[in-house]
């Protein structure tokens, strides 16, 4: 199963939520950002990173079940094309910073923000704001930040086995994403 969407969707506490419900290992790949998106002086990835994300995705795809969260384009297709299902966590703006301000708190509340300070909130709220509204580019590089018309775009592809989660409560969602896949199982 593969879960994409931007930051503050809830990828993350989907991917969780449906871990602990079927004893398999969520893979986020923001836990592997540093590695998987090392670009060079020009702006371009690595040869390092581009093996990297080749033994990463090939790794889980090997597995006779997986689910992978996370939402950058060099991944999209790729897992998209091999899952059995896809879940899109496509939530307003507004909810998604209201949850991103709200970790970013907790985080700091608790002294275990791996990125502290209100200003780095604010250019990262900013960032995934114009991300949201981004226009469509369809000859962009593959590398390309995440968009929202960019995983609007490729979901038609898609469409048989793609479900679009708008958030709600993690017990719904679970529930929805479990139905979804019995119902993709006895087609």
């Amino acid at each position: 199963m593969y879960i994409v969407g931007g930051p503050g969707s809830g990828k993350s506490s989907l991917a969780d939520a449906l871990a602990a419900r079927s004893q398999l290992a969520a893979l986020h790949l923001d836990d592997h950002w540093g590695r998987a998106f090392e670009c060079d002086e020009a702006g371009l990835p690595t040869a390092a990173a581009v093996a990297f994300r080749e033994e990463l995705i090939g790794e889980q795809l090997r597995r006779e079940s997986w689910i992978v969260e996370g939402a950058e384009p060099p991944f999209v297709d790729a897992l998209a094309a091999t899952s059995d299902l896809i879940v899109w966590c496509d939530v307003s703006f507004q909810v998604a910073a209201f949850r991103m301000i709200r970790r970013h708190v907790i985080a700091d509340l608790s002294r275990s923000n791996r990125f502290p300070g209100y200003r780095r909130l604010w250019r990262f709220l900013r960032s995934v704001r114009r991300r949201y509204d981004a226009p469509t580019v369809p000859d962009a590089h593959e590398w390309t930040k995440w968009t929202r018309g960019y995983v609007e775009r490729a979901a038609p592809r898609y469409r048989n086995k793609l479900i679009r989660s708008r958030g709600g409560s993690n017990d719904r969602e679970v529930g929805a994403v479990i139905g979804a896949a019995d119902r993709l199982r006895t087609r």
